[in-house]
């Protein structure tokens, strides 16, 4: 089987590049089982505790049209399946419990976009390419997008770019803030990795726990974000590296974590 998703480990960053680049990494169902595979073995892994997902010139084209007909050829029930399949990958990039990173270059459309919007931050070329194409081909948002787009930019905003159906760019992304940062064509990877090192060199337990509140507390009030916050950093502040952190400082030493 062809390898559509390598996994390279550099300084405690995992960076998942998609190995298909002249073809826009099509998002099909073969991609999606190893995209999904690569994202639980660096789950599992405590020396990863930061992920990159990038497609190198381009991120991704979205759905795999033509592999998809096959499917969509046999009823509404393979149809169905077909749907659930894709969105095992969009599902597991936007659950996975560490820091994920998109990495955007060239075009990002689709579900590819959907699968780009589940990372925490997204760091995109000024001149990618980003478009929510469904209802230029007679559909509707799929593998999330309805959903994470509303989450980044206003409701009417993300309307505007489903119902249109219009391509923009990184900077016009970046500019709306559909994106966190975006950088000369040929940076991206270089500043998601530096990215990722930075956040990978804080103790694993406190990323994995932050991003848990920062998720839960999104979708509440100040009172419940309030209870969340607390039941967490009541757990942090007697684990193991909340407790060396105070030591240190008042040694005036350098911390030194148990997970790191």
């Amino acid at each position: 089987m062809t390898e559509l998703v390598t996994l390279d480990v550099e300084k405690g960053v995992g960076i998942l590049r998609f190995t298909q680049p002249k073809r826009r990494n099509p998002y099909s169902l073969v991609f999606v089982g190893q995209l999904v595979a690569a994202l639980k073995s660096v789950e599992d892994d405590d020396s990863v505790r930061a992920v990159v997902m990038t497609g190198g010139d381009h991120f991704s084209s979205g759905g795999d049209l033509v592999g998809f007909r096959t499917e969509i050829a046999k009823g509404t029930r393979a149809t169905q399946q077909l749907l659930d399949t894709a969105n095992t990958g969009t599902r597991a990039a936007f659950n996975f419990p560490k820091p994920l990173i998109s990495a955007v270059s060239g075009v990002c459309y689709g579900g590819g976009m959907s699968l780009a919007l589940c990372g925490d931050m997204i760091v995109a070329a000024q001149d990618a390419r980003f478009c929510q194409v469904f209802s230029k081909i007679g559909g509707v948002p799929d593998t999330g997008s309805s959903w994470l787009l509303q989450q980044r930019i206003s409701a009417a905003a993300a309307r505007q770019l489903v119902f249109t159906g219009r391509e923009i760019s990184g900077q016009e992304a970046h500019d709306m803030g559909l994106v966190e940062e975006s950088v000369p064509a040929g940076q991206t990877e270089e500043k998601a990795i530096a990215l990722a090192q930075e956040i990978a060199a804080n103790p694993l337990f406190a990323l994995i726990s932050a991003k848990r509140v920062m998720r839960e507390t999104a979708e509440t009030g100040f009172e419940q974000a309030l209870q969340i916050e607390g039941r967490a950093q009541n757990i942090m502040m007697n684990a193991h590296d909340f407790p060396e952190a105070m030591e240190a400082f008042t040694q005036k030493r350098k911390p030194r974590f148990k997970d790191m």
